[in-house]
């Protein structure tokens, strides 16, 4: 073990994802619109609480498996919604849900941004509605988002290394991976 990780055991930080962190930029472009999705705007926290509530079902991301084993997952969706809205420096308004255009959910996206970027805050595909592809049409609207609001030079994202299918997304929209690294916590 390198010594930075045993240095983190020693005061408790345990746990170990390995991430991915990718980089979209204007040279990738913009992809064209959706034909099979429409993306609303959606005011009420509610709803998002309900969608993180769903998609941590089968969920491939550690942290958001993690955290509802913490806190409860009745809690953690709150505390996610509470996390973007109120933690992050993206506006509000950007956040999305995507539909059939018989109006049913089938994911939805937080673009953000962090103290240095544009950032995928969030996205997720509903249960029922994965592995269809849907991933990277909700992946494609956020930098079109960002890029209504924000022109922005880069939009960053991050993912964990098992989690393959968000990793295909991000490549597939012409995404390069900047970084590969361990995130250490406490369990």
């Amino acid at each position: 073990m390198a010594w930075p990780q045993e240095a983190a055991c020693r005061v408790g930080l345990t746990a170990s994802v390995e991430r991915l962190r990718y980089e979209w930029t204007q040279r990738a472009g913009l992809r064209e619109p959706s034909e099979r999705l429409l993306f609303r705007a959606e005011p009420d926290d509610e709803v998002f609480a309900g969608l993180f509530r769903r998609v941590l079902e089968g969920s491939l991301d550690a942290a958001t498996r993690r955290e509802a084993a913490r806190i409860g997952a009745g809690a953690q969706p709150r505390a996610d919604v509470a996390f973007y809205r109120d933690t992050m420096p993206g506006e509000r308004s950007w956040w999305r849900t995507a539909r059939t255009p018989d109006g049913e959910v089938v994911g939805f996206a937080i673009p953000s941004r962090n103290h240095a970027s544009p950032v995928v805050g969030y996205l997720g595909v509903l249960p029922g509605h994965r592995g269809h592809g849907y991933a990277d049409e909700i992946l494609a609207e956020t930098p079109r988002i960002l890029a209504a609001e924000t022109d922005p030079q880069q939009v960053r994202a991050d993912t964990d290394l098992a989690n393959t299918p968000m990793a295909a997304a991000f490549e597939h929209l012409g995404y390069r991976t900047t970084a590969r690294r361990p995130v250490l916590s406490a369990d």
